[in-house]
């Protein structure tokens, strides 16, 4: 396992949710421009742009951190598999439910936005507005027509009676102003309803052109402040062959209520016709609109499950690390608590297990130190012994030799050590009687025997007082074997001396 560990990607938790934040009021700008056609292209591109940015900053962001994880992986860092799998999992959970959402969520917008442009209200709207303009033409209808007869009127009228004349055919008619105007543009007599109005309304100019020709005129103008009024133009034609064509303008009031309805109609057909127009790009804004929201949704939750699966992952990343370094022999590692749960508790069992095994290896130095010391020690008595002294393992294998007994039976303990027995009698033919008697001893079972044994080498006649002591064992084991023999040659040598002199 590798030694490195999992690295950071990335900012904060707090920076995020600022930017989070401020991608979500760029959203809700976005949806209200959306909403409003005036502010629809003034702000739509720009708060795209900005939340494109921002998308794209949290998916370079989010590639990043797949990157760096796909690294650790192959570096085999502490931690990188589990931080994979809890990310996966992490990303399954906020995928799955967030996408059944959108699919809804489009469905019913699109279907949403296609029962605003049903025919019957289509319909309707065009039917609404088509009875507004045909009562509206009826009234102007009416209202010329009625000019008309008055005009027939002034024609048979005196020109000393004109004003009277007009004054009565206002008060009958309902009219709120009759001017009769000259050729030349004068104003011939007046009548008008509001006695603070000194000068009558005159028609523009492209009117009086009009009526040039003799022709008749009517149509809604706005007079100032006073509201709407229907304005009709008709000619007036004297008996007398000389005398002078004069205009009669009829200025008739519309009512407040018919002109708020037919304002009210007409914002309402125009209104939908607007949407009607914008009901493809409705579509793909709000279509937009949502995959954004998805999408941000989405990259959040991703960054948010490499956070919370690094914090999550964090404790068993600093065991695993602290793990490999008690391996390597560091028992000095020791990990911080950072929390009072079940992490908490395993890092604060973790730390106490390395304290026990560092005072176990200081204990365990101790003790190897002390048999070493009693090793040497009895290296040391070994070696100044005048006895032979071979000791063996339960295989039969040699563990100590010295110096005296390499003399004896002239062979050199270095080449013997952790060797069996048996390989003495295969490199020095005359110590076989040595490796037999030995051997039959241990197969006896004796735990101790005391044997005088005679060895023929190169030196002559050797004779050897051995005696064999089994070590403790484990039960029914047979422990190890120490034997000791001296050399007698020179004392039987010397007895028979003497018994023959």
């Amino acid at each position: 396992m590798a030694a490195g560990s999992i690295t950071r990607v990335g900012f904060g938790v707090l920076p995020m949710l600022v930017l989070f934040v401020l991608l979500l009021v760029s959203l809700s700008l976005l949806s209200d421009a959306t909403h409003n056609s005036e502010r629809f292209g003034q702000m739509y591109s720009m708060l795209l742009l900005v939340n494109a940015a921002g998308l794209v900053f949290l998916g370079a962001l989010v590639i990043a951190n797949i990157i760096g994880l796909i690294r650790q992986q192959r570096m085999k860092a502490p931690g990188a598999r589990m931080t994979s799998r809890l990310v996966v999992m992490f990303v399954i959970l906020a995928v799955v439910p967030v996408s059944v959402v959108y699919y809804f969520s489009l469905q019913f917008l699109q279907r949403g936005i296609d029962s605003w442009f049903d025919v019957r209200i289509e319909q309707g709207l065009d039917d609404a507005l088509d009875l507004s303009r045909a009562a509206l033409d009826v009234r102007l209808r009416d209202v010329l027509n009625l000019t008309i007869r008055m005009a027939e009127d002034l024609s048979e009228a005196s020109p000393a009676t004109l004003s009277l004349t007009l004054y009565d055919h206002r008060v009958r008619s309902g009219a709120a102003e009759l001017t009769l105007i000259g050729g030349d543009g004068r104003i011939v007599a007046s009548s008008s309803s509001d006695l603070t109005s000194i000068i009558p309304d005159q028609p523009p100019g492209e009117i009086m052109l009009l009526m040039r020709n003799r022709r008749h005129y009517i149509g809604l103008d706005p007079v100032g402040d006073s509201g709407l009024f229907a304005r009709a133009l008709v000619p007036v034609l004297s008996s007398a062959s000389d005398s002078e064509v004069y205009t009669l303008q009829a200025m008739y009031e519309v009512s407040e209520r018919f002109s708020l309805l037919a304002d009210g109609v007409q914002s309402a057909y125009t209104r939908y016709k607007e949407l009607s127009y914008l009901r493809t790009p409705l579509k793909f804004s709000y279509t937009l609109t949502l995959s954004i929201v998805l999408v941000l949704s989405l990259l959040a939750a991703i960054w948010a499950a490499f956070h919370s699966a690094r914090r999550l992952v964090a404790p068993v990343r600093d065991l695993a690390e602290a793990t490999h370094a008690i391996a390597e022999g560091d028992y000095s590692k020791r990990l911080s608590v950072a929390s009072d749960d079940e992490l908490g508790f395993l890092v604060r069992s973790f730390n106490d297990m390395t304290r026990r095994l560092a005072g176990a290896r200081e204990q365990t130095l101790r003790g190897q130190q002390q048999i070493e010391g009693q090793r040497a020690y009895l290296e040391a008595v070994l070696a100044n012994l005048s006895s032979g002294v071979i000791s063996m393992s339960a295989d039969s294998v040699m563990r100590a030799i010295n110096r005296t007994a390499g003399k004896s039976l002239g062979i050199d303990p270095r080449q013997y050590l952790g060797k069996e027995l048996s390989l003495l009698a295969s490199g020095h033919g005359y110590l076989k009687p040595l490796v037999d008697a030995v051997t039959r001893y241990r197969k006896q079972g004796d735990k101790s025997w005391e044997e005088e044994i005679s060895l023929s080498g190169a030196n002559g006649r050797q004779v050897l007082m051995c005696r064999g002591t089994v070590l403790g064992g484990k039960g029914k084991r047979a422990g190890g074997l120490v034997i000791v023999f001296d050399d007698v040659t020179t004392l039987i040598q010397a007895q028979r001396d003497a018994a023959w002199g």
